[in-house]
């Protein structure tokens, strides 16, 4: 399943990107976020309780991020089981400087389910996987955002 989106964050990509490599500001946005514990410098064990649709269920897990471009982009990592399914994912974050003085951040990837949550398709799990995006970025707009008035 391919997974792409866009989100407009009001800063400037310096301080996006110090968001986006902060642990706690991760812990903080992650949907369902119960675990966040570092393995290491960039790798985190994570459980998350997802409360949508036919994705919900606590699914325990591992995140890591790699190939660091400083405040442009940064590859994604992400796997995790829980209730009889897999989900693994991977793609890239890039940021981009807007007109208006902010930071596009884009995503693109491609995730993979198996057990019985592939068997819902893609045509159900495709607007949970956005509506999780969102929230995340939402969050993290906050947390920019928060960052920005101190």
């Amino acid at each position: 399943m391919q997974v792409t989106g866009r989100a407009p964050l009001p800063a400037p990509r310096s301080r996006v990107w110090e968001t986006l490599m902060d642990p706690e500001a991760l812990r903080r946005c992650l949907p369902g976020c119960q675990k966040f514990e570092p393995v290491g410098p960039t790798e985190w064990d994570t459980t998350l309780s997802v409360g949508l649709a036919a994705i919900r269920g606590t699914y325990s897990g591992r995140v890591r991020i790699s190939e660091q471009d400083a405040e442009t982009s940064y590859r994604l990592s992400v796997e995790g089981r829980g209730t009889g399914n897999r989900i693994r994912g991977e793609g890239v974050v890039t940021l981009a400087d807007t007109p208006e003085g902010g930071t596009l951040v884009s995503y693109t990837g491609e995730a993979q389910v198996l057990g019985p949550l592939a068997a819902v398709g893609q045509r159900l799990l495709q607007p949970a996987v956005k509506l999780l995006a969102d929230q995340f970025f939402s969050c993290t707009g906050a947390q920019v955002t928060a960052r920005v008035s101190s």
